[in-house]
């Protein structure tokens, strides 16, 4: 049987309500976060307030209704309408405006983690980014994501885990990838295992979306490919009391080379990325010794199995908040949401193939 569109879940549930109990949920629906105005809901009935709900949340909207039933004690209504993960993907799966994940894409999800931690230079290790590894392993663990993991790689060991990557038996099957590189870095460019001032040992950023896209790895068009890079990007300074991921010393590097890619005829030669760097160009990207990189601490909070109903520019936006308010007011760091080239929504539903869910 066909599941149920959103509105049609709403209506069933609204028109089950009490009349005392509906006018409740209008007023708190009104009182919520000023999207719904008082003339919207006044004085209609269970099928036009689902259709405002539907118009003002969107993806949300069983989510806020079943916030709003509890608030008025409606808890049986509210666990009715409460979506699970698989609930959720199908109601999702034949959607043309979302990207398309099978139960055996799901299977075959790969991902790549690299991790720099200690240097030829001892000054420049990474203390704390073993926490940022074992919390980003996990994370994409309970996405689905097999990680194949490196790491304290050279410029050139990056160059090639990439180049392995790209052949992997799975990218056939997947649904999407996603790499994480954590090092030290400079604007457009990852800092190798050997990197000093004397040996620029550099993996250029570019090289991730010519390795992974139309040209480089056909296996993965029209999939989502997502990156996150925990790394500096400049030298302009960040909060005091934290380490950063960049130089420590040397004046700041150049804007990378500009690359004009061939254009491949069947499908743009660069499509379906979309990045999340630590911080804006020229400035840094800090980590906690004991806690890790903030990026990944805040990445973990926003990824979890609750955010299922949630698309990743969304998480993306909600962890560019949430870092944004770490540091003091002088000094902060601020994510980039960077070479977005999706045109669907892309959800991960974790937990899919758990029978709990």
């Amino acid at each position: 049987m066909a599941p149920k569109k959103p509105t049609k879940v709403l209506e069933d549930i609204l028109e089950n309500l009490s009349e005392r109990n509906f006018k409740k949920f209008c007023s708190g629906l009104v009182g919520r976060d000023k999207r719904v105005k008082k003339n919207q809901v006044e004085n209609k009935d269970f099928l036009e307030v689902a259709e405002v709900m539907i118009e003002k949340y969107a993806d949300e909207a069983l989510k806020v209704a079943e916030e709003l039933l509890r608030d008025i004690d409606c808890q049986q209504a509210a666990n009715d309408l409460e979506m699970t993960v698989k609930d959720f993907w199908m109601s999702k799966k034949d959607d043309p405006e979302v990207y398309c994940v099978t139960e055996d894409n799901y299977r075959n999800r790969v991902a790549l983690l690299i991790t720099n931690i200690k240097f030829s230079d001892e000054k420049l290790d990474r203390h704390g980014a073993e926490k940022d590894e074992e919390n980003m392993e996990k994370l994409l663990q309970s996405l689905g994501y097999e990680v194949v993991k490196w790491q304290n790689l050279t410029g050139k060991g990056i160059d090639d885990a990439f180049k392995g990557f790209a052949k992997h038996p799975k990218l056939k099957q997947t649904d999407s990838v996603f790499v994480v590189i954590m090092s030290h870095g400079k604007l457009g460019k990852i800092f190798g295992a050997d990197w000093r001032e004397d040996n620029p040992d550099e993996f250029a950023v570019d090289k991730i979306y010519r390795c992974l896209n139309s040209n480089g790895c056909q296996a993965l068009i029209n999939k989502p490919k997502v990156v996150i890079l925990q790394a500096c990007r400049g030298v302009r300074s960040g909060a005091t009391t934290w380490v950063h991921d960049g130089e420590s010393t040397g004046r700041p590097a150049p804007p990378p080379e500009d690359h004009v890619p061939e254009l491949d005829k069947s499908a743009h030669v660069e499509k379906d990325f979309i990045a999340l760097l630590a911080s804006t160009p020229d400035n840094k990207a800090y980590r906690e010794t004991q806690n890790g990189s903030i990026l990944i601490q805040n990445i973990v909070k926003v990824f979890t199995p609750e955010s299922y109903q949630k698309h990743i520019i969304d998480l993306f936006t909600k962890v560019q908040d949430l870092v944004s308010k770490c540091g003091d007011d002088q000094q902060k760091q601020m994510p980039a949401i960077d070479r977005m080239t999706l045109n669907k929504k892309f959800y991960l539903y974790p937990g899919l193939l758990d029978s709990s869910h």
